[in-house]
């Protein structure tokens, strides 16, 4: 029996943090293609359910039209049963509220409920308490929790899942939703959990390749294999231009520090390092570039400027009075160093990469 654990869609989410408003409604939209493509894959392979852990959407203002793309793709695939917990982020969705549900889309409440496929059991409960949890040790138990795991018990609050708790209760799978990255831990010597992560990066702080898990269960085995799924992935690179000698060099370690990322993809470039005074750094130009070759770049100045406050202790300038009056401020060594740096630049008339 073939499952997908998946999570943290984020239907309807804005995009807008990043990018132009154009290019949010195109991001929006591929999220969308996103999660279609994978039903339609599990389809075209034989996959019998698809475990959905929570924030299918970004929260209650999701539009009519995504929820009803939602309920017509579900109904459309009567061969692959939904199993759908709500998340934090699903407040209000009218996959819970509605009683016109796709008859293949099975939900959790705030209590356990249990739904069986064979000797299968996958439990959920969008307010998980371990204390009543109650399984059957010789079914193949599939558990959906939403939430972010703490090792302390002494650590409370909503989406706040205590593993720890969960130890011994005869669990094969814990499917987890919430962190937005693929992540395992061990359960018990029976069982494991796993947080797939979301299916496409959204932001700068969702780096790196995204999916979800295929699940295969055989008898009373369970096993998982990560599939990388997204659209578009997103980078952070460090790009150290520590004494570069002109425009040109520059240029070529920009693009050295981004060869190889694919040109769909979305990249934002810290620039590190130490560079002299009297350095020029165009960022809308080196933004411009990468703008060539992907999907979305950003810059991001990260140097800092090779600066002697002595050299200015006489100097009759702007420059001078301006790093006397930093230095004799209460401000910390390295912040009178970032207010210096950015200072400088400012009185260049450079873009300022804050």
């Amino acid at each position: 029996m073939k499952l997908i654990h998946c999570a943290d869609i984020h239907l309807d989410s804005p995009m807008e943090t990043n990018l132009s408003a154009d290019k949010a409604r195109e991001r929006k939209l591929e999220i969308r293609s996103t999660f279609a493509n994978m039903v339609r894959v599990a389809a075209e392979e034989g996959v019998e359910a698809i475990l959905i852990a929570g924030d299918l959407f970004d929260g209650a203002r999701v539009t009519k039209s995504t929820e009803n793309y939602v309920l017509d793709l579900i109904a459309s695939h009567p061969m692959i049963d939904f199993y759908y917990l709500s998340g934090n982020h699903d407040k209000g969705s009218a996959l819970t509220a509605s009683a016109q549900l796709p008859a293949n889309l099975y939900t959790f409440g705030k209590v356990w409920s249990t739904y069986r496929r064979g000797n299968v059991a996958i439990t959920g409960a969008s307010v998980p308490d371990a204390d009543t949890l109650s399984l059957n040790p010789e079914d193949v138990n599939i558990l959906l929790l939403h939430g972010q795991e703490r090792r302390s018990a002494g650590v409370i609050g909503e989406d706040i899942i205590h593993l720890g708790r969960f130890k011994k209760k005869g669990i094969d799978y814990a499917a987890l939703g919430h962190i937005h990255e693929y992540r395992t831990i061990s359960l018990d010597a029976r069982g494991m959990a796993c947080y797939c992560g979301c299916l496409e990066g959204r932001g700068f702080d969702e780096c790196g390749i995204k999916g979800y898990v295929l699940l295969n269960i055989e008898g009373k085995s369970v096993s998982h294999k990560f599939i990388p799924f997204a659209a578009r992935t997103l980078h952070t690179v460090e790009c150290d231009i520590t004494d570069f000698s002109s425009a040109l060099d520059l240029e070529e370690k920009l693009l050295t520090s981004v060869a190889g990322i694919a040109q769909k993809d979305m990249v934002k470039v810290v620039l590190v390092g130490t560079v002299p005074a009297e350095a020029t750094l165009d960022l809308t130009h080196l933004r411009s570039i990468l703008s060539q070759k992907f999907y979305f770049a950003k810059v991001k100045d990260e140097t800092r400027l090779s600066i002697n406050a002595e050299d200015y202790a006489h100097d009759i300038s702007l420059k001078g009075e301006f790093v006397r009056r930093v230095m004799a401020s209460t401000l910390s060594e390295s912040e009178k160093e970032r207010v210096i740096a950015c200072g400088f630049r400012a009185l260049s008339g450079e873009e300022l990469g804050l």
